[in-house]
């Protein structure tokens, strides 16, 4: 029978003797959703929705601009577990995550924007307990579907995302970047949060790295880390950390960069030119992997004041004294 409320389940806490659910409501009214044997059903507008193959579709139709390139999702398989950018930066949050939310254990983290599933693959294995994951993109659930077990949910590329309120931990990672209302994104994000709850982030730094290739990937900005910090506080939250990580590769961006627009190879198709950018060169990629290792002992200590990327951990103050 189905009961009106959460549609979903992730995996139950220690603290809990029943799976704590996942808060979605309906992504036309934000009424609560019912589940039954073939999706779900809203009970204030009626709308249904449908599963496939493990998946609910949880959209409307509506259309944005586009935030990525669906394309690479078939590169990403292959690359997320090897590639030092993808291998270092998983551990970067894990370590950050472990550092600053002493209760993680009992946070079941949502994804919002999983993409293929590779990082919330990884903090699964590591111990953080997954709930569930949206994305906008079909082609990344599948392959998300294919390394995790929990709730995927498709969801529209305009507009919130269908997370209705009382979120312990949410996940949002190399996605802000991609949002026209990166403000009014995290906004959002906060009301959707319970009091107390935390939400762990990533995004590029540095404007004056931006250029052709974050055209590519649909970026809209890159981000300072005051910029950062005051678009999280201007949301409401209470930043407990925020760092550059990936220092090595800056001066490595900008040179590259540079010389790239006075390169021929300029001309060449730009898919070509970003599978490139995702291509393992085994001792380019052993040695930065070795590298940014070191640099990890280093954020186990202190904050970094550059770097090509951004980790932040904020909170939603509880209410009341």
């Amino acid at each position: 029978m189905a009961v009106a409320g959460p549609v979903l389940t992730g995996p139950a806490t220690p603290e809990e003797s029943l799976p704590r659910p996942v808060p979605l409501v309906c992504p036309a009214c934000r009424g609560p959703l019912a589940r039954d044997g073939s999706g779900a059903r809203c009970a204030r507008c009626r709308a249904s929705y449908p599963e496939r193959d493990g998946i609910l579709l949880l959209v409307t139709g509506r259309r944005g601009a586009p935030g990525y390139d669906p394309h690479y999702f078939s590169t990403l398989p292959d690359v997320e577990d090897a590639h030092f950018w993808y291998v270092e930066r998983r551990a970067v949050i894990l370590d950050a995550l472990r550092a600053t939310v002493p209760d993680l254990s009992s946070r079941p983290l949502f994804d919002v924007g999983c993409g293929s599933g590779g990082l919330l693959a990884f903090l699964a294995r590591s111990g953080v307990t997954v709930a569930g994951a949206c994305d906008a993109y079909p082609q990344g659930l599948a392959l998300a579907r294919r390394r995790l077990g929990v709730p995927l949910v498709l969801v529209d590329e305009d507009g919130a995302p269908p997370l209705g309120p009382g979120h312990a931990l949410l996940g949002l990672f190399d996605v802000l970047e991609h949002l026209d209302d990166d403000a009014g994104a995290l906004r959002f994000l906060w009301s959707a949060l319970e009091p107390g709850g935390v939400l762990v982030l990533t995004v590029p730094a540095h404007p004056f790295l931006f250029d052709e290739m974050d055209e590519l990937a649909r970026h809209r900005r890159r981000y300072t880390r005051r910029e950062l910090r005051g678009r999280l506080e201007g949301a409401g939250f209470r930043v407990r950390r925020l760092t550059h990580f990936m220092a090595p590769l800056v001066p490595l961006l900008a040179m590259v960069r540079a010389a790239g627009r006075r390169l021929p190879g300029r001309g060449r198709p730009a898919r070509e030119r970003r599978d490139a950018e995702l291509r393992v060169v085994p001792f380019v990629n052993g040695l930065l992997r070795l590298v940014l290792s070191l640099e990890r002992l280093w954020l186990r200590v202190l904050p970094l004041p550059f770097g090509s990327s951004i980790v932040a951990v904020a909170d939603r103050p509880r209410e009341g004294p």
